[in-house]
């Protein structure tokens, strides 16, 4: 095994420096605050003999020689290059040539600003307990929407919940530093007031449950085309509506990728499937079949299933995880202002001259770029109707810095 599962970055190191600029696989979400886990090997280990398994040349940049220098010391090439490696392999994709810039600028401000947390801890040599281990850790799960959803992630990446627990070391002893220099604590007064911004977003919405059958047809299609389309879907309706068994039809007919299962989309709120489809969905009762629905998709029969209705949230419900959140943007907050501090008493010399570039800049898109290795995400592929939108983390789109994304630990 590699460096990659090489040491994470501070869990609370990454997080704050995951709240800067970033370069998003998806649509640009300010909210999105979600954590970045970037590994490195120390000196130590490399001077025992690791070698990072990857070509160097195959990245969309490299270092020759040292990237920066902190008061004088060197930030070798071994840890920026193992860091490339790390944050590119988790790319859905090819890392666009106009990106190569601020990807390469943001990892050599991560190299920067793990050298100096590192340094501060190293000589406070602060203890830590199994107990704050566990809490982190728990913490940490929650983060990610519990224990399911993070052994889901964790199984993808082929590690475990004891090397998460290894790896939160110092995410403690970074805790403890700043809760002695700094204010934490998050009142009672300022989750109330979250609850009070967001508190319609945080009820539940109403929700279908339906089937669907799909005989497509493009809007462009001819208007032969259309109105066969349309009869076709006629006569299902007609058969279902009559008495068939409505998952047999669409198992038969159906041309959407829910045919195999019965046309089964399962519960879904009224803004993620396409409005034509929607509409009729959310104006049925559970029982009820439509006769046929035009979408740019083609025509939908559609089954009704069952409903639910949505329920405004309840302040003892969503209380933790608004504090949660609260205790995570502040401890970005002060995180940012420490490491403000730390660069106020050092002098940094950024050497990107030794920086190699692979990438072709003169070419605008991500054509002929080396091909980034996938970290088990896969690119987004194309939706096929009703127009089922994929599952995000609260929050906002996924981004390249967040935990799904980039989450590496020890061997």
């Amino acid at each position: 095994m590699g460096l990659y599962k090489g040491r994470a970055m501070s869990f609370l190191l990454a997080a704050v420096l995951a709240g800067g600029t970033v370069v998003a696989c998806d649509d640009d979400e300010s909210e999105q605050e979600e954590e970045e886990a970037v590994a490195e090997e120390t000196d130590e280990e490399q001077a025992d003999g690791d070698e990072a398994e990857f070509d160097k040349e195959s990245l969309p940049f490299y270092a020759t020689g040292p990237v920066a220098k902190v008061d004088g010391e060197e930030l070798g090439e071994d840890s920026f290059n193992e860091m490339v490696y790390e944050r590119t392999q988790q790319l859905p994709g090819q890392l666009p040539p106009q990106m190569v810039d601020m990807f390469k600028n943001q990892t050599i401000n991560f190299v920067i600003d793990k050298h100096l947390v590192d340094s501060v801890l190293d000589e406070e040599d602060i203890d830590v307990t199994d107990e704050e281990i566990d809490e982190a850790f728990e913490e940490f799960k929650a983060r990610f929407g519990g224990a399911e959803a993070l052994s889901q992630q964790l199984a993808q990446m082929g590690v475990t919940e004891e090397e998460v627990r290894e790896n939160m070391h110092q995410d403690v002893q970074l805790e403890k530093y700043l809760s002695e220099r700094y204010d934490l604590e998050v009142e009672e007064s300022e989750i109330e007031e979250l609850f009070e911004m967001r508190g319609e977003q945080l009820g539940s919405q109403d929700e279908v449950h339906a089937r669907h059958i799909l005989i497509e047809v493009g809007q462009d299609a001819d208007d032969d085309a259309v109105e066969s389309a349309r009869a076709r879907a006629q006569e299902i309706y007609e058969e279902a509506d009559g008495g068939a068994d409505f998952e047999d039809l669409a198992r038969e007919h159906s041309e959407g990728p829910t045919a195999e299962r019965g046309g089964d989309l399962g519960f879904f709120p009224q803004h993620q499937m396409v409005p034509e489809f929607s509409e009729v969905a959310f104006s049925m009762q559970a029982g009820e079949i439509s006769e046929p629905v035009r979408s740019q998709f083609g025509y939908h029969v559609i089954q009704v299933v069952d409903t639910r209705e949505g329920e405004e949230a309840d302040y003892d419900s969503v209380r933790d995880d608004l504090e949660l959140q609260l205790r995570h943007q502040k401890r970005q907050e002060v995180f940012q202002e420490f490491l403000e501090h730390l660069k106020e008493d050092v002098e940094i010399e950024r050497l990107e001259d030794n920086i190699e570039v692979t990438v072709d800049m003169s070419d605008g898109g991500p054509q002929g770029m080396p091909q980034m290795p996938h970290g088990g995400g896969q690119g987004a592929q194309p939706q096929q109707q009703p127009q089922q939108r994929p599952q995000q983390p609260e929050g906002g789109e996924l981004e390249l810095d967040s935990p799904q994304l980039e989450l590496k630990l020890d061997e």
